[in-house]
Formats: C-alpha cells, sequence, structure tokens
C-alpha cells in the first residue's frame, strides 16, 4: 500500500511565506522582497529561488503540487463568490432559473477541470459524476417546486372566483366552465 504524504514541504513553512507563495500563484504578484527579475507572472523557477533566498530548501515538485491546490482552492473561492452573488437577488419568481444557472454553472466548471488535467483519477471521475448529477437533480426539483406553486396559486385563484362569482348570481355549471377553462391553461 502506497504511504500518502500528510503535508507537504511548504505547509511547514512560515504562514508570512505560504501567503507570498499563494499570492504569487493565484494572484501573480511578486513580494515586495523578492531579489530576482520580475517580468510577467511568477514561475516556479521563481518561487523555489524566492524560498531559497528565505531560508527554506523546497522542490519544484513540492511548488507544482502546491500550485495545483491554491488554484483549484481559487476557483473554488471565486465560483462561491459568484454563487453568492447570484443567490443574494434571489426571490420566489426567480428561483427555477436561478438554480438552473447555478446547476449549469458548476457543471461548466466541472467540464473544464476534467477537460485540462490529464492525471484524473477514476475515484475523482466518479466524485466529478455525483456533483454533475446532484445539480441536474437540483434543476429538476426547482422546476417541480415551481410548477407545485404555480397549480397551488391557480387553485386558490379558482376558489376565489368561484366564490365571487357565486355570490355575484352566477349559474354553477358557468362557473364551472369559466373555472376549468382558465386552469386548463395554466396546467397545460
Amino acid at each position: 500500500m502506497d504511504k500518502r504524504r500528510v503535508h507537504s514541504s511548504i505547509d511547514r513553512l512560515p504562514a508570512q511565506l505560504q501567503e507570498s507563495l499563494r499570492r504569487m500563484i493565484v494572484d501573480n504578484e511578486y513580494p515586495y522582497d523578492f531579489a530576482g527579475q520580475q517580468d510577467g507572472t511568477p514561475r516556479y523557477e521563481d518561487l523555489v529561488d524566492y524560498c531559497r533566498h528565505q531560508g527554506h530548501k523546497i522542490s519544484p515538485s513540492a511548488i507544482g503540487r502546491y500550485g495545483k491546490r491554491m488554484r483549484t482552492l481559487a476557483r473554488m473561492k471565486q465560483a462561491g463568490m459568484i454563487t453568492r452573488q447570484v443567490m443574494s437577488d434571489l426571490t420566489e419568481e426567480k428561483a427555477s432559473q436561478t438554480q438552473k444557472a447555478v446547476a449549469e454553472m458548476i457543471t461548466a466548471v466541472v467540464i473544464d477541470y476534467v477537460s485540462g488535467t490529464d492525471n484524473i483519477t477514476p475515484k475523482q471521475i466518479k466524485d466529478l459524476a455525483c456533483t454533475v448529477k446532484d445539480c441536474t437533480a437540483i434543476a429538476i426539483k426547482s422546476d417541480q417546486y415551481v410548477r407545485e406553486q404555480l397549480e397551488t396559486k391557480a387553485e386558490v385563484a379558482a376558489e376565489s372566483t368561484k366564490e365571487k362569482l357565486k355570490k355575484a348570481g352566477v349559474d354553477n355549471k358557468l362557473i364551472q366552465e369559466i373555472v376549468d377553462e382558465h386552469l386548463g391553461v395554466v396546467k397545460s
């Protein structure tokens, strides 16, 4: 059985150095005390050199693993921020469309992730497939909820209309025809 590493060498670095590495990877921002040339976006070699100048020896492969983890977390945070922003304007009328949009957005992120990853494991594929399945279920349940709400509103309106027409002295048969006609439009 393979022995799995619990902590990377980067996890043992001081918090301030870890934050500088994260900003270099995610924000493409060189730290103020970077000793090398600052052209374009930081490369992994720049991160290794920066760690060495700070008195820590870190391998390029450790930087690569850390970079992959940080970019994934950054994408997840961004998706969460977008979702919170979309959900802040949620009303009952917009619930179905919003849930569908969120489900489609999550599915797009999953597809983007899978298409950009060469070494994806079967367990990761299974987890991603479950995520897409859950997103689809949300969209379906959302549609069901909206239809149930519309049907309930239509039935309440029909009962109210029946009462008003009875008070106005309209024939019961005509009342039923009117209600059936209007409910038929809503239900179809």
